[in-house]
Order: C-alpha cells, then structure tokens, then sequence
C-alpha cells in the first residue's frame, strides 16, 4: 500500500518514493485509524520490523501503549498543520527506549505522515541536520531539474508547429519552467529567499507575467481589475523572488475570493507611498514606498489567523501547507520592505511596499 497523492508529490519522477526510502531519518504514513500505510527503511530499523511486516497493521501493535507518541498523534490530528516536539520516549516489544525528535503533517483528507529521529545533542544536531537537508536539496534537485528539462524541451518542439493565437501559453511554459529551474538551483546551493539577486526591474512586467500565469491556471475564472501607476520608475529587487511574492498573494486572494459569495475579483494595483518611512532598516534612508496591493472580494481573514497568517505552516485551509504568506514575508524582509494585511468582512487587501533608495532611484 503506497501514501496518498500528497507524499508522492516529493518529486516529479516515475517513483518519487525512492527519495523518501533514502532519506536518513525515518518517514511513517498513518490513515485515520492509525495503520501504517508507508515507511521507509529508516523507519523499519527504528520499529525493528521489516516493512511487509508494518504495512496495514496499527501503529499500537509495534509501540508500547503508554508512549507518549500516541498523545502527540492526537494533537497533531487535532491541530492541523505541522507540529513538531522534542525528546519524546519511543519503545515497545522491537523497540530500545530511546527519544526522539518528530513532526507531523496532515496527509490527504485524515491520513497523517510522521518524520523521528533519535534526539542528539545540539551541536551533533547542528552537523546532522545541515547534512541532511544538503542530501535532500541534491536529490530534489535533480529529480525536478530532469522532467523540468523534458517539459521546456516539448513546449519548444511544439511552438515550431503551434497556431500564433497558441504561442503564449507555450512561451508561458517555457518561461516559467526556466524560472522553477532557477529556483531548484538556488535551493540546492542553500540560497533561498533571505538571499536576493536584485537588478532594477519594472514591477508591472513581472505582475503581467504572474498574472498571465494565474489566469492559465488557478485563476481562471475569476475577474482581474488591474490599477497600475505607469509613472512608477524600476526599483532594486530581485525578479524571481518578486514574481514568487506576487503570485502567491494572488493564489491566495483567488482562493480567499472563491469561498465567498460573490463571483471572484481580484484587484491589483500599484501606486508610489509618499512619506513612508523604513527606519530601522539596513537599506540606505528610503523617499517613500513602491506599493503592490491585491485585493479580494472575499469574506476577509478570521479574527482568530489574522496573528498569524505570516507564521510558517499555518493555514486556515482544509488543504493548504501555511506556505505562500510566510515565503512572501520572508522576500520583504530580505528587499528590506514590509507586507501589510488589510483585513475586512467584505475581502482582505495584502500590501507589498518596497523602499525606494536615494542611492538607486527616487520617488518619482
């Protein structure tokens, strides 16, 4: 018995799984009952069975009944999201006591995957843990680039014989498939969204181009009124990570705007922010702000997220990883800007305002 959709989805190859059965912690799929329905060979040498012998029998029958695992399992269910705890004790009739360190995340509709390993000091922790995810990155890394290549290669074949109204959508997939390539690159050099490439760049060229994509995807049955300000001149940032800003805070308004009860519209504007301050900020004094909005018609974020809708992993969607706001934070806090949300029972409103440098440019 193989996990759901949502563990496959680890890599874009034949058989993603080989990836989990090489990673150097155990990986554990639960279903609702909590019968294992995947583990990888990390995890057979922690329960001390082999996996035809696992797969399809309860976790209870392998781990003591007093282990504070199964009260963790509980929270983790109830919860959502990832959760994660520290020094646990794991033992049972194959099992040294030993602790461990484990996260959990929801897997499909109630399933649940579990990530242990035995705790180690935090210095040996540190060493561990930067090999690992240096393992992870080289694996991902070329099992994505490969059919990344294939799917650019095909969408070049097939533009030598596409009809003209056919072209954009076919450069659409080259382009962004070299974008994704570049970001694949970047993660397995460990450089990720703290570390951006900045040239001066028009904002509005890479809001049409997110928005080209979200209309070809997600978005396309919702309205888009765009608002942008042509006077606006090119600022310091970083392109990709700008274009990943921009087409989350969409995703996320068209989604927003899906569940409410009008018909989805999305508003984007652009505009220049006299006198906005970034003081505190690393950056050179700023003239005011370059402001990104987009706007949804939605029934606005929950009283009780609005906290903590930046927070990694967090999410008020019954399929949503908490991914997106936290990545769009991060890209601010690197260009030394701000996101700001704007919450309201008829939709919410996210701001990105970026500094305009005396040194690169001027408000205009």
């Amino acid at each position: 018995m193989r996990p759901s959709a949502s563990i496959a989805a680890v890599a874009a190859h034949p058989d993603p799984y080989r990836i989990l059965d090489a990673m150097p912690f155990a990986v554990l799929a639960l279903d609702v009952s909590d019968r294992i329905t995947f583990l990888n060979p990390a995890a057979e040498t922690l329960l001390g069975r082999s996996a035809p012998l696992l797969i399809g029998r309860s976790l209870g029958d392998w781990v003591a009944q007093d282990s504070p695992l199964f009260d963790f399992i509980i929270r983790a269910r109830r919860e959502g999201g990832v959760v994660s705890a520290r020094g646990l004790r794991l033992s049972g009739p194959q099992i040294r006591g030993q602790d461990i360190d484990l996260s959990a995340a929801p897997d499909g509709e109630a399933g649940l995957v579990l990530s242990l390993a035995v705790s180690r000091p935090l210095q040996e922790e540190s060493a561990a843990e930067v090999s690992a995810v240096a393992q992870v990155a080289r694996m991902l890394g070329h099992e994505v680039k490969n059919p990344l290549a294939g799917i650019i290669g095909a969408a070049q074949l097939l533009a030598r014989k596409a009809r003209d109204d056919q072209q954009d959508l076919l450069a659409l997939i080259r382009e962004e498939g070299s974008r994704i390539g570049r970001i694949v690159d970047r993660f397995v050099a460990f450089e990720t969204f703290f570390k951006p490439r900045t040239r001066s760049t028009n904002v509005h060229i890479v809001l049409n181009s997110a928005l080209d994509l979200a209309r070809a995807s997600f978005g396309a049955d919702a309205q888009f009124d765009l608002r942008f300000d042509p006077s606006l001149p090119e600022i310091e940032v970083d392109p990709d990570h700008l274009h990943e800003a921009c087409l989350n805070l969409i995703k996320n308004a068209v989604e927003a705007a899906t569940t409410g009860p009008r018909s989805p519209r999305i508003v984007v504007s652009t505009r220049y922010r006299a006198g906005f301050r970034f003081s505190g900020r690393d950056t050179p004094r700023a003239n005011g702000a370059l402001e990104i909005s987009v706007a949804d018609n939605g029934s606005g974020v929950p009283e009780t997220a609005v906290a903590h809708v930046f927070e990694p992993f967090y999410t008020t969607k019954s399929s949503g990883a908490g991914v997106g706001l936290a990545v769009v934070s991060e890209i601010m806090t690197a260009h030394g800007g701000f996101v700001i949300l704007d919450n309201s029972p008829t939709g919410a409103c996210l701001r990105l305002l970026f500094p305009f440098a005396r040194k690169t440019g001027s408000a205009p």
